[in-house]
């Protein structure tokens, strides 16, 4: 009776332990499929997060190598309007110094008749016109208005004994002092800096 008994329990225990080896195994497949999905969904998400930083790095990279392209490129086209600036006031300076020692030629009184000719042209003011010369050529004054009146009678040009604040040239006014031709060296190399500088930057 024992001995059927003592069967009949580990018959029992056998079945019991067959089915608990079956639900640890099952449980570790259940665990071990989970462990695997859990990991191959993280790697992705991983995978995920690193190519969204490489373009996050490589957009930022490029926006930067732009940024320095814009700033080189700004800096070369600032220092490009330097230079052309510079060489432009430096060609100017260079034609004015230029007028300047037209003073040292023996037909200097010609130049500057000419000059007051084709300003009291311009100034078509009824007669008598002044003519103002800097001091350093006020000596020439009686010559050159002599001269123009020769060649525009109507004129009527008189020499204004006070000097123009010129380096050289003249001014020629009309008979009030409401209207004037400026024919110095200033005005003309100013009105000679636009066609300088459609000549000369092209070359730069």
């Amino acid at each position: 009776m024992n001995e059927v008994t003592n069967e009949k329990i580990a018959a029992l225990q056998g079945i019991i332990l067959e089915h608990a080896n079956a639900q640890r195994a099952a449980l570790a497949s259940d665990a071990r499929r989970e462990a695997e999905a859990w990991l191959s969904k993280e790697m992705a998400k991983l995978d995920r997060e690193t190519l969204a930083v490489i373009a996050d790095a490589k957009a930022r990279s490029e926006d930067i190598y732009r940024r320095q392209i814009l700033q080189a490129e700004r800096e070369k086209s600032t220092e490009v309007l330097r230079q052309q600036n510079m060489f432009l006031n430096e060609a100017l300076k260079k034609f004015q110094d230029g007028l300047v020692h037209l003073r040292d030629r023996p037909d200097y009184d010609k130049i500057l008749t000419a000059l007051a000719a084709s300003a009291v042209r311009n100034l078509k003011s009824p007669a008598p016109v002044r003519l103002r010369l800097a001091a350093l050529d006020a000596h020439l004054g009686e010559r050159i208005v002599n001269a123009v009146n020769s060649k525009i009678p109507d004129a009527g040009m008189v020499f204004e004994g006070d000097p123009a604040p010129i380096i050289g040239g003249c001014w020629v006014q009309s008979a009030d002092g409401r209207r004037q031709v400026n024919a110095d060296w200033l005005s003309r190399t100013q009105e000679a800096a636009d066609i300088l500088a459609e000549r000369l930057l092209p070359l730069l």
